[in-house]
């Protein structure tokens, strides 16, 4: 499975469909493969692979869906919940995956779908629905496991956008994947539900027809974070900020015993990963992935 360690700091040789396996057994739904110094060029400064490593030179990239019956209850809070179990169980399993490339000689560690980074504005932002930084969306089209969206969510052909992502960095020596050909979001002029559910319109609704989908997506990262974090790390600054700027020790403590802080802390300290994942909407919207028709029962 494994082969000692060859030239230019290139780890041993594992099989791709070895680590596939693993992964499966580990509970992972989809496993790709991408260069991680091919996605430098287009990162962000504050998001430049380098920053991280410049001797792994892989990153598997690691989704797992969340369960349809999770995705379709009615109750928000429920659904955030159980969505952050979810990412959560994703990073144990991605975890499990880092111990056992090592345990064959590699050197691994995880990159995270939510890394509390103050360097981002807003802070921490997790994508869309908690769904991963675009750095790690756009390791994942790369992989081919699926393409980018409308509003910059990875869509796959089984699940469409209603997955979690994480990943694996590694020196471990296994061939990328290739990205899709075709676009798997049918764009604005075929479909653009996303938009239209978005609570706080940070998707793009208009285009010219025929432009291509390459040209209109994108997403405004502070708009979508104020609906997929309601009580994540950018609202406790917020309600701190009001604490500390009260006019009297009554309304300091009314801030403090209210349900906003309690909500906060709960976020932070219980749900964790189900901080970044309130806002579901343009997911459990997106028809998209051969999982969607179960959504109709």
């Amino acid at each position: 499975m494994s082969a000692p360690a060859g030239g230019n700091g290139a780890g041993p040789a594992i099989d791709a469909e070895a680590i596939r396996t693993q992964a499966r057994t580990l509970g992972i739904d989809l496993v790709g493969f991408c260069s991680w110094q091919d996605l430098e060029a287009e990162a962000p400064d504050y998001d430049k692979p380098s920053q991280l490593s410049t001797y792994l030179t892989r990153l598997i990239v690691l989704a797992k869906r969340y369960p349809t019956g999770v995705a379709r209850s009615p109750d928000a809070a429920f659904r955030q919940y159980a969505a952050g179990r979810v990412a959560r169980h994703l990073e144990e399993a991605a975890g499990g995956l880092a111990y056992w490339l090592e345990e064959r000689d590699a050197i691994a560690c995880i990159l995270s779908a939510a890394i509390p980074d103050l360097r981002r504005q807003p802070m921490a932002y997790a994508g869309p629905g908690g769904q991963g930084s675009l750095l790690l969306r756009q390791a994942a089209a790369a992989a081919g496991l699926g393409t980018l969206g409308l509003n910059e969510m990875i869509l796959t052909p089984e699940y469409g956008p209603r997955v979690f992502l994480a990943g694996v960095l590694t020196d471990a020596a296994v061939d990328c994947g290739q990205p899709l050909e075709d676009e798997l979001c049918p764009g604005l002029d075929e479909c653009g539900r996303c938009a239209e559910v978005c609570p706080v319109a940070a998707i793009p609704d208009s285009a010219p027809a025929g432009v291509p989908l390459r040209e209109v997506r994108g997403l405004e990262a502070e708009a979508c974070a104020r609906a997929c974090q309601p009580f994540g790390p950018d609202r406790m600054v917020e309600h701190l900020a009001d604490l500390f700027a009260s006019k009297s020790a009554a309304e300091a403590v009314e801030i403090a015993e209210s349900p906003a802080t309690q909500r906060i802390f709960y976020n932070l300290t219980v749900q964790r990963q189900g901080a970044y994942t309130g806002c579901q909407s343009c997911q459990l919207a997106c028809p998209v992935g051969e999982d969607y028709e179960r959504f109709d029962r």
